[in-house]
């Protein structure tokens, strides 16, 4: 702050000194000049010259003065963010001070022209007010996750839009979706018996959904498990979240919740055979070439007793 302080003192005496400097000569010499009758063109130049250096002081001055305002008006600043967390909207900024948006909008872009030392930042659409470089990280941190969220957006709408893709991206969306819904109902019971349950069959879902994104041909065997299964499921979740938030739970409610444990426990095991059946045709083949292979190596005799040498 003294460097800034320092900068437009040091703008302003080197101005007023100037002006009162040349314009003491310039007020002196035209006098002199005319009382000895030797004004000539040559002799002219000395008093254009101090008129120049005159209007240069005066500029100078005049420059002082606008950056004292200047660095008045970012020093407002700095104190009314700092009693606000660091970050203000300009609109509020205005409304605090009285100071017009596009007048800051421009003291805030004077402080790189004018290299001014105020820790001061303003984001990309000129709308917000941030003071230190950890407030100005954060909005660079969260401005370029909005960005890659904006990008991925794009990207699923496109793929959605391909026919190529459209259906495993749906997939993908709803399956996301889901994943996000049990997580989030799980969170909410208090049940260490039903938590466990839900916890093992949301990783089970995940690990189906993974599979099946990377083995796009089996998209068809899971119709049944997206379109009835896992709705019928999230039913089951938000209704049993519903009961156990009931003060008072009649005899009726009870059973319907151990109804639905036992939903989950069975939606566990069905879903941990259903990803092995995903699995299934992988590990035969794989099982097929593993025993061919081995049987090979014995037909060739290269296995079993070591050679003798």
């Amino acid at each position: 702050m003294k460097d800034n302080n320092s900068s437009f003192k040091t703008r302003f005496v080197i101005g007023v000194v100037g002006m009162v400097v040349f314009g003491i000569l310039t007020l002196l010499f035209i006098p002199i000049m005319l009382i000895t009758s030797i004004f000539t063109a040559v002799s002219a130049i000395p008093i254009i010259v101090f008129i120049i250096l005159f209007v240069l002081s005066a500029f100078i001055m005049n420059s002082g003065n606008i950056r004292r305002q200047i660095i008045d008006r970012l020093s407002r600043y700095m104190a009314e963010l700092s009693a606000k967390n660091n970050v203000m909207l300009i609109e509020d900024m205005t409304e605090l001070t009285g100071i017009l948006p596009t007048q800051i909008k421009r003291d805030l872009r004077s402080l790189k022209q004018l290299d001014l030392s105020f820790d001061l930042y303003m984001d990309k659409g000129e709308t917000t007010l941030m003071r230190g470089m950890s407030a100005y990280n954060q909005y660079l941190e969260a401005d370029r996750q909005r960005l890659a969220r904006e990008i991925e957006a794009q990207e699923r709408q496109n793929r959605l839009n391909d026919p190529k893709t459209a259906d495993i991206e749906a997939f993908r969306n709803e399956g996301n979706a889901m994943l996000e819904k049990m997580h989030a109902a799980n969170l909410l019971l208090p049940g260490e018996e039903v938590s466990k349950s839900l916890t093992e069959l949301e990783k089970t879902t995940k690990r189906i959904f993974e599979h099946v994104e990377s083995h796009q041909e089996k998209l068809p065997e899971t119709r049944k498990l997206m379109n009835y299964h896992l709705p019928t499921i999230m039913k089951l979740i938000e209704k049993y979240c519903q009961f156990d938030s009931m003060d008072y739970q009649p005899e009726n409610v009870t059973a319907a919740k151990i109804d639905i444990e036992k939903a989950f426990t069975a939606a566990n095991e069905a879903f941990a055979n259903f990803l092995e059946r995903l699995y299934h045709e992988e590990t035969l083949d794989i099982t097929t070439d593993a025993e061919v292979l081995t049987k090979m190596f014995e037909k060739d005799g290269l296995t079993g007793s070591k050679f003798e040498i």
